[in-house]
């Protein structure tokens, strides 16, 4: 007990929600774009892509968590293979660049140990080799073993370089609604 309390007394605030390492957990987890068009829209999705966080405690209810996530370009998929050989070829020329990388952030100083909270994620999103800042809302929930985050946010393709679909009389808007639900594990790895 009084190890604890000569702990608290140092850090000035008791631990609120689980530190340290945690791992991206694929299975639980998502990143998918919706793409607007003259018909209605298709659904793009990451089948491959891997993440890692490092959450340290920074006051009483404030939280920083360092956030990397990386998903394989060829992996992005529509459903459709004429599509998805046109998206791979000419929007996110996943030759030349086989990963699409976002390096940033999520901070909250609204920690809470039931229920969701607020947070917001800021970084650096890279696609196709063209890098720009982003910065999105973020819903977080503890869980027993890590957490859950939630965001959405958008982004528009010619900011990236990338050419707007057009296929026959199919014509996508350049805006891109992106949702990213990550499912974050405690991780022994250092």
């Amino acid at each position: 007990m009084a190890l604890w309390l000569s702990a608290l007394a140092a850090t000035g605030h008791a631990q609120l929600l689980a530190t340290g390492r945690f791992a991206v957990v694929p299975e639980d987890s998502r990143v998918e774009l919706f793409v607007r068009d003259n018909v209605g829209g298709f659904r793009v999705r990451a089948q491959q892509f891997e993440g890692t966080a490092v959450v340290r405690q920074t006051g009483e209810r404030s939280f920083v968590a360092d956030l990397e996530l990386t998903v394989a370009a060829r992996s992005v998929t529509t459903g459709l293979a004429l599509r998805d050989a046109q998206m791979h070829r000419d929007q996110l020329l996943t030759e030349q660049y086989p990963t699409l990388t976002f390096q940033g952030m999520v901070t909250t100083d609204a920690a809470r140990v039931i229920g969701t909270f607020p947070a917001i994620a800021h970084g650096r999103l890279t696609l196709r080799g063209v890098t720009r800042q982003v910065s999105a809302p973020v819903q977080v929930t503890p869980l027993p073993d890590g957490f859950r985050g939630r965001a959405e946010f958008e982004l528009r393709m010619s900011d990236y370089g990338m050419p707007v679909p057009r296929f026959l009389f199919f014509v996508a808007e350049d805006l891109v609604r992106v949702t990213v639900e990550l499912r974050l594990r405690a991780s022994n790895r250092s």
